[in-house]
């Protein structure tokens, strides 16, 4: 199982190491999925503004990548996501475009105003778009 992570999944896993999010980071570290974030989740996770909020320094959060086992691809260019700028939220559009071009059968996210809709899922499919929980639901029925 392929997975593309949204940078507020990754924020959560570091606030928190014993939450949903940090439980599938630990699933992507035994092999049961592959996880996968871009450059641009990155860029997104060492805002300052972000940073200042977890208390950690830019290379704190870059270690924690690191030793996540996420493979991190390339920034996504914006080529790469014009056709998705006017289907969802322009911010997101990114998220949509590495999923779709690293393959990954799911996009997990926490943001429910332009990433969980019920409309957005549906525009995207046959990417299916989900919360931590709900992708821990879906690999415990594997």
């Amino acid at each position: 199982m392929r997975v593309f992570f949204d940078a507020s999944v990754i924020i959560a896993a570091l606030l928190s190491p014993t939450d949903g999010s940090a439980l599938l980071l630990q699933f992507i570290k035994t092999g049961a999925i592959a996880g996968i974030i871009s450059q641009t989740v990155i860029e997104e996770i060492v805002e300052e503004d972000k940073r200042n909020k977890l208390y950690k320094t830019k290379e704190e959060i870059e270690q924690f990548i690191a030793e996540s086992g996420l493979v991190v691809n390339e920034a996504i260019t914006l080529d790469e996501i014009k056709p998705y700028q006017n289907m969802i939220d322009e911010e997101d559009a990114h998220l949509i475009a590495g999923a779709n071009l690293t393959k990954c059968s799911y996009l997990v996210s926490f943001d429910k105003k332009h990433v969980l809709r019920k409309d957005i899922k549906k525009r995207f499919l046959p990417l299916i778009i989900v919360n931590p929980k709900g992708l821990l639901e879906e690999l415990v029925k594997e």
